[in-house]
């Protein structure tokens, strides 16, 4: 998993969620690629109790303490984010593919403060939950040198079907006949996931 431009190509989307992510691996062409993997990646280690929401979790602690437990959650979540995207990389050079990038949506890309304003609002602690998932999916990207974009999900759909040249219903009817080939689950979990992948796909 190089990122280079050789071979038959795939790219990964993701929709982070807390303790866990929706994942597609999307591959072939532009207009027409295909669905070759759908999963679910567990981002968070039941043996650390709270860890699926670490922010709520360390809410209550001391400063000091919520730092450590909060070095100790991200150490396992990478841990589990590496072993997500090996899986993931797996199955596309099983298919005969390789990954040449990946794209996860975000949220509306507000600056987070630092940990004690963090926890002092529970509104931040919500939102930084989201980017602490999200950091570690672009953390297990950067060490396979794979490119990884964040596209604000509400964009999503336009930034899609502007560059595929298409109109919002064709991407609609698209996405909702990928739902009828693969059958359940297909959310919008997995709807904005492949958007994510297919824009990697054309990077």
């Amino acid at each position: 998993m190089t990122g280079s431009s050789k071979g038959r190509r795939a790219a990964i989307g993701f929709r982070a969620h807390s303790g866990w992510a929706c994942a597609i691996l999307l591959a072939g062409s532009k207009h027409s690629p295909t669905v070759i993997d759908r999963r679910r990646i567990v981002l968070c280690d039941p043996q650390i109790e709270g860890s699926k929401q670490p922010f709520h979790a360390a809410e209550e602690m001391s400063l000091a303490d919520a730092r450590a437990y909060l070095a100790r959650c991200t150490r396992a979540t990478d841990r589990l984010a590496t072993a997500g995207l090996k899986g993931l990389d797996g199955a596309a050079k099983a298919g005969g593919f390789e990954i040449v990038g990946a794209g996860q949506t975000a949220a509306s890309g507000r600056p987070l403060p630092d940990l004690a304003g963090i926890l002092a609002s529970h509104s931040l602690i919500h939102a930084a939950e989201g980017e602490f998932y999200r950091d570690a999916l672009a953390r297990a990207c950067a060490k396979d040198d794979l490119q990884i974009a964040r596209i604000r999900e509400r964009e999503l759909p336009g930034w899609t079907a502007s560059r595929l040249g298409w109109s919002d219903a064709q991407l609609k009817a698209r996405l909702a006949a990928y739902g009828k080939e693969l059958g359940p689950p297909w959310t919008a979990d997995e709807k904005l996931a492949t958007m994510a992948a297919w824009l990697a796909l054309d990077a």
